[in-house]
């Protein structure tokens, strides 16, 4: 009888140690798979009136809601590059003090990038304008920011009411910021659509606002990353851009060539050479430079959450809806990764960049 008890006790034992393994790979990797999937979006815009603080507090409580339900830690909320004066870090400042350390806050879309889309019709640039924009630069640095953004030196019209807007990319109000954020040791969130040449408007984008040729912008830029190598450059969009050049190839080179570029993942379109497609199929070459570089990614969904009041352009309530999706590509870009790289990709490179937690 004892032998059988014990019988029964090594077999249960046996059972317990099997189930234990399976665990490891089935419901014991729960754990695993959280930390693989947990991400930062570094990337996030809320809209609210300038000066509506009860309304950018409920686009910012409708954000917790949603990184409750996907898992994600930190949100970057920002201005999108305005092309004239909007809303910037004087309300979102309250929303990263109430919500802070989950919501923190970049400057400068709503008050820096319409200076430098004024000032960018000329290369020359008066004492004046540049005092100014450095003291806004400085206040919003003052005001708590982990960095700047959104800026654009090329920013297409998808949409009516969506502004088209272009500078030269090493203007230098351009090289003037990337000196003030290496004083500061923060980074540029930096939307550029690329174009390697001149080039005709695709058909497709005509009807917007865009002009009848494209100048070429990517020399530009690399002058940008070569005059302030302690600046870093987070290139926004990566995945996802409607012209079709920023390409893995493109994006490989440029990280070759400049090591203070790093690039924020918006990963879901439906063209040609998107990161990952609405069917779920991921680009093995994107994937390729992922895990080539992956100390040089972000992941930046562009959400925009609207204010229920807000009385702003429509094109955000337009576009608002296309944060789902980015969000899902994202999980599944993480999903294919090896576990190390999403893990520095999904949060520890945007910890490490916009010194979260600090």
């Amino acid at each position: 009888m004892n032998r059988l008890r014990r019988t029964t006790q090594l077999t249960l034992l046996g059972l317990a140690a099997l189930v234990a393994a399976l665990g490891c790979t089935g419901l014991g990797s729960a754990p695993h798979a959280q930390r693989q999937g947990d991400w930062i979006d570094v990337h996030v815009h809320l809209f609210a009136d300038k000066g509506a603080l009860a309304d950018f507090d409920e686009v910012a409580r409708t954000a917790l809601q949603i990184m409750d339900a996907e898992r994600i830690r930190t949100m970057l909320v920002m201005s999108p590059p305005r092309a004239r004066e909007g809303p910037d870090t004087e309300s979102l400042a309250e929303i990263a003090k109430r919500y802070g350390p989950r919501i923190a806050m970049l400057g400068g879309g709503g008050t820096l990038n319409p200076m430098l889309q004024a000032a960018g019709k000329s290369t020359e640039v008066s004492e004046g304008a540049r005092r100014k924009f450095e003291e806004t630069a400085e206040r919003i640095m003052a005001s708590g920011a982990k960095g700047f953004g959104e800026i654009t030196a090329h920013h297409l019209s998808l949409a009516a009411g969506h502004a088209y807007e272009a500078v030269s990319p090493d203007h230098p109000l351009l090289r003037l910021l990337a000196d003030i954020a290496a004083r500061h040791d923060v980074p540029i969130d930096f939307h550029l659509d690329p174009v390697p040449s001149d080039v005709a408007t695709p058909a497709s984008l005509g009807a917007a606002q865009n002009p009848p040729v494209l100048k070429a912008n990517i020399e530009g830029f690399e002058r940008l990353l070569a005059h302030n190598r302690k600046t870093t450059i987070v290139w926004a969009h990566a995945g996802s851009d409607p012209l079709g050049y920023f390409t893995p190839q493109l994006v490989r080179q440029m990280l070759g060539r400049h090591p203070n570029l790093a690039l924020s993942i918006r990963p879901t379109s439906p063209r040609p050479g998107a990161m990952v497609h609405p069917t779920g199929d991921v680009n093995e070459e994107w994937v390729a430079v992922l895990r080539d570089f992956p100390d040089r990614f972000v992941l930046g969904s562009d959400t925009m959450i609207v204010a229920t009041h807000y009385t702003g352009p429509s094109t955000p309530r337009l576009f608002a809806s296309r944060g789902e999706g980015q969000r899902r590509g994202i999980r599944r870009l993480l999903s294919v990764l090896p576990p190390d790289v999403a893990r520095r990709i999904g949060y520890e490179n945007a910890e490490r960049l916009y010194k979260l937690g600090r």
